[in-house]
């Protein structure tokens, strides 16, 4: 077992994209928009885009980790 994983470090919960619009309390088109702007990153897993919890997380702190 990779010990980062073990760790918890990589161990993120993935949102799908209306999970990650309902946290951030925008709408889905404002997702693609954070996106285009590099402040959220997508992840692509056998085709379905996700996105980590952590990430989203972030902005609502207003950037700050």
């Amino acid at each position: 077992m990779n010990q980062e994983i073990g760790h918890g470090i990589h161990n993120d919960r993935l949102l799908r994209k209306k999970e990650a619009a309902a946290m951030l309390a925008c709408s889905l088109r404002h997702v693609d928009r954070l996106v285009n702007a590099g402040q959220l990153t997508r992840v692509k897993i056998l085709g379905a885009i996700r996105f980590r919890y952590s990430q989203v997380q972030i902005l609502m702190n207003g950037g700050q980790s």
